[in-house]
C-alpha cells in the first residue's frame, strides 16, 4: 500500500493497492508468459478531495527486468472521477507481453511497478501514487 501524494496539505489523504493476480484469479508472482494476468488496483481519497476533484484517474503498471531485458509499459488504464472516495482498477496484461523461457543472461524476473496519475482537462497533475513490487517471474 502506497500513500497518494498531493500537492498540497488542503487535499488527502489517500491510499493506493496494487495487486498481481495470475489467470486462476490467486494472487500470484509466478506467472506464464503466455496467458494474460491483471493488476488489480484500489484506491481512497477523502471527501473534500472528492468534491474538488475533476477529469479522470489513470492507472499504469511497468515492468524493470533483473538483468537484461525488456523495461516498459505493459499495461494502462483510465477511470472517470464521478465524486467518489473510492476506486478500483484492472490493468490486463496480455500474454506474450513479456518474453517465454528468456534464457541466460535474461532471467525472466522483473519488478512491477504500478503508477496512479490523475489528469485534469488532459494534463497530468501532482497528485500521484506508486507501489513498488512484487517481483516477478515469466516462464
Amino acid at each position: 500500500m502506497a500513500d497518494i501524494q498531493f500537492p498540497n496539505t488542503i487535499l488527502g489523504p489517500g491510499t493506493f493497492t496494487a495487486t498481481v493476480v495470475d489467470n486462476n484469479g490467486a494472487p500470484s508472482t509466478v506467472l506464464e508468459a503466455d496467458t494474460d494476468f491483471t493488476v488489480e488496483t484500489a484506491w481512497t481519497i477523502d471527501a473534500l478531495s472528492a468534491a474538488l476533484l475533476g477529469g479522470e484517474w489513470e492507472v499504469s503498471a511497468y515492468v524493470e527486468s533483473i538483468g537484461p531485458g525488456p523495461e516498459q509499459l505493459v499495461g494502462t488504464t483510465t477511470v472517470a472521477l464521478t465524486g467518489a472516495t473510492s476506486y478500483n482498477a484492472v490493468v490486463t496484461v496480455p500474454g506474450g507481453t513479456l518474453p517465454n523461457d528468456p534464457g541466460p543472461p535474461n532471467s525472466g524476473v522483473y519488478k512491477l511497478v504500478t503508477v496512479l496519475t490523475h489528469r485534469n482537462f488532459t494534463k497530468i497533475t501532482n497528485i500521484a501514487a506508486l507501489v513498488e513490487g512484487p517481483v516477478l517471474r515469466i516462464g
